[in-house]
């Protein structure tokens, strides 16, 4: 589905997750300080065969296995907001990168929040798209098929033009899909939401937002029902998802992963995968393995059947500011006053990650120390477009594409 006239010669970042031909892909770990793939991924070529300049590649933690951006190799990624605070993970880099206005867009991972995360705390737009919408096949491990490729920009006519140029199925994916619908870019900034129904979840997977991240989400809200959007709330959480279910997945993908590289890399991960490689509880049988599928279908139809009644599914992105840098910190979070492990901070947005449906995170105000703030919605299966258009709407009240951490 390129679309050239839209990418032709704007330069873009790409996550260090993803393969470049020609270009050192480390995936943030020593372990690969050396390797140089010798194609791009699917999603990558299309940007470049569209006109697109790759800029460069952008900072990951080791594998993704952090919500911080730091590693070994490269160093820690801060916040331009607040160079003390993370700007959050796995995609830190490329979103440090579009709010300091280095690129327009960049293209990064999402396996369970990697993009949507750091875009709220950065102050832009991260948007995970519907499994299969658009192919990822060059991830050495598809974690538990959680992981989708993602977009973070500034502008949401952005998205739709990444999104048409990267979308549509490839062989070297057997999970792309080739039943996908362009954004009609021309029209998601005029669109209604008159007709539409959201559900707020504030307590979704179990977690407590810290009450002036909540307000500054409610009063989005507000905003949003003056603009025609018929809003519900929960005050339970009728998903009943639990967040341990998609993390033990990952953890599990990751540890078998760094399992089978040969000895000589596996000496040179950091702390966090050598972890991985001798914890037993990440060793897990069969019967373990059926039960969380298990859990993961019922997690989807409880969810599909909401999706069913309403067009969106709102929280907030994560729940209170992000946590300091550096790794050697303290990196729990605050939330109301008490302190929180850094799990709490961000394991509901995983929901989306295990059920496969796109989501988005939407800047939509500033908390008490000029901090981002980010509104979670998740949208119905292959519908990008109501959620660019969701977009659009929140920037009609909250132009964020003008606030500049460097000013």
């Amino acid at each position: 589905m390129a679309n050239s006239s839209y990418t032709l010669g704007v330069p873009f970042t790409v996550k260090d997750l993803l393969d470049t031909e020609g270009i050192r892909t480390t995936y943030g770990s020593c372990a690969l300080d050396k390797n140089i793939p010798d194609k791009d991924i699917v999603a990558v070529s299309r940007m470049k065969a569209a006109g697109a300049i790759l800029l460069g590649k952008t900072t990951t933690p080791e594998f993704a296995s952090k919500v911080t951006t730091d590693s070994l190799l490269t160093g820690i990624t801060r916040n331009p907001w607040s160079h003390s605070l993370s700007p959050g993970g796995s995609s830190g880099g490329d979103c440090v990168a579009v709010v300091t206005g280095v690129v327009p867009f960049g293209v990064s991972t999402d396996g369970g929040g990697s993009s949507r995360i750091p875009a709220s705390t950065c102050g832009i737009l991260g948007m995970k798209v519907t499994i299969g919408a658009i192919p990822h096949e060059s991830w050495p491990f598809h974690c538990g098929n959680n992981s989708s490729i993602s977009m973070n920009c500034r502008h949401p006519v952005d998205l739709s033009g990444l999104f048409n140029t990267m979308s549509g199925a490839h062989r070297l994916d057997p999970w792309s899909r080739r039943e996908i619908s362009s954004i009609d870019a021309s029209s998601v900034f005029y669109q209604s939401l008159a007709s539409k129904r959201a559900l707020f979840i504030p307590t979704i997977g179990g977690n407590i937002v810290d009450d002036e991240y909540l307000a500054v989400v409610q009063e989005a809200l507000e905003q949003l029902k003056g603009l025609g959007l018929n809003v519900d709330v929960a005050l339970d959480d009728p998903t009943h998802f639990n967040p341990g279910i998609s993390t033990q997945m990952m953890a599990c993908n990751l540890a078998a992963r760094v399992r089978q590289m040969p000895k000589d890399q596996q000496e040179h991960l950091g702390p966090v995968l050598q972890g991985l490689l001798n914890e037993e509880k990440f060793r897990m049988d069969g019967v373990s393995l059926q039960s969380d599928a298990i859990s993961r279908s019922g997690t989807y139809d409880r969810l599909e059947h909401l999706l069913s009644r309403y067009d969106f599914i709102f929280s907030a992105t994560l729940t209170a500011p992000p946590p300091l840098a550096d790794p050697d910190s303290d990196q729990d979070i605050t939330v109301n006053g008490n302190k929180e492990a850094i799990s709490k901070w961000w394991t509901h947005l995983s929901i989306s990650n295990l059920t496969g449906h796109p989501s988005i995170s939407i800047p939509c105000g500033n908390d008490a120390n000029n901090l981002p703030v980010g509104l979670h919605a998740i949208g119905g299966w292959d519908r990008e477009q109501d959620l660019v258009t969701l977009a659009c709407a929140v920037s009609k009240f909250y132009d964020w594409t003008k606030n500049c951490p460097l000013e």
